[in-house]
């Protein structure tokens, strides 16, 4: 009996159609236009991501920037003008050389880093090893997300010479507002414009009261452009053809700060340093002195960019200047 159901079963399942018993399995070119499939997906869902993260990574710059400018606020508060760009010591008084700080070092105990700066020898050059904790030790916030991760990876700037210590010093994506000048300030340079000159520059001492303009419609701070890395010359001074040694010391001009009168880079190859820039596609974002952060675009003409940068031009800004 048991024999019969057995052959009564085999009986049925052999008059079952072929495609019936074939029906749970996968062809191979059914394979193939699924993988097609998803390979489609993945390629319209790509951008989509890559936008989104460049989105937060631009909020997070912005967050960063707001904070250091608030920084630079609280400076003024305490010393009743904003930071210099860059400042010597009494035995070094140019602030032009080896021994000078910048106003990212100056703004250190405005951000929560007083270890780091009490720890610097002032008469010391940056890049002696008595320094190493001052000028040497990353701080995250002085970091665009968009353009690198932070590191202690920078040359030393040797007075304008082959550096002497590479590849360990703080480094930083942004840079103070000089006005049109990256010399502005400077021993023998030109005398004091308020149309001419920004908030922060070599050796400045500019209060809010000098800002006629008003400070929500001057800049402090903002994106720094970096040409890429040269090909040709002594290696030991690409970082400072660059714009990109260490962000704590005030020997590069072109490191700490930047001009408005350059406008922005004409596209990725451009070589000059000493315009502000960013890895934004089409915009950079500055922090202004009220402690506002606004988005400008590259479109944007120099004219209205000198405007922004100047403590008392009084020009008129025009409609739309920020993409914010």
């Amino acid at each position: 009996m048991h024999a019969r159901k057995q052959i009564s079963r085999r009986l049925r399942q052999n008059r079952r159609p072929p495609s019936a018993r074939s029906a749970a399995a996968f062809t191979l070119v059914e394979l193939l236009v699924v993988i097609a499939i998803i390979g489609v997906l993945i390629g319209l869902l790509l951008p989509a991501i890559q936008s989104a993260r460049e989105a937060a990574r631009r909020t997070q710059c912005q967050s960063r920037l707001r904070q250091l400018a608030l920084a630079v606020q609280n400076y003024h508060d305490v010393r009743g003008h904003f930071p210099a760009a860059r400042t010597g010591v009494r035995s070094h008084p140019s602030g032009t050389d080896q021994y000078a700080v910048s106003w990212a070092f100056l703004i250190l105990p405005y951000i929560e880093q007083q270890t780091i700066a009490d720890a610097f020898v002032p008469g010391e050059r940056v890049d002696a090893d008595v320094n190493a904790v001052a000028m040497r030790t990353r701080v995250d916030l002085f970091y665009c997300p968009s353009r690198r991760e932070p590191a202690a990876d920078r040359d030393f700037d040797n007075d304008d010479a082959p550096t002497l210590v590479p590849d360990a010093a703080a480094g930083g994506d942004y840079a103070a507002n000089s006005g049109t000048s990256t010399r502005h300030g400077m021993p023998g340079r030109d005398d004091f414009d308020e149309t001419e000159f920004g908030p922060i520059y070599t050796r400045s001492e500019i209060s809010a009261r000098q800002v006629t303009d008003g400070l929500s419609q001057t800049y402090a701070l903002g994106e720094k452009y970096l040409p890429p890395e040269p090909s040709d010359g002594d290696p030991g001074r690409w970082d400072l053809r660059r714009g990109d040694t260490a962000i704590f010391s005030g020997d590069s001009r072109h490191t700490v700060v930047r001009r408005s009168s350059a406008g922005f880079p004409d596209g990725s190859n451009d070589d000059y340093p000493g315009q502000f820039g960013s890895e934004h596609p089409g915009v950079s974002q500055f922090a202004f002195l009220d402690g506002s952060v606004h988005t400008v675009s590259h479109d944007t003409e120099i004219e209205t960019l000198t405007m922004l940068a100047a403590i008392g031009d009084g020009g008129t800004l025009p409609d739309g200047v920020f993409e914010d």
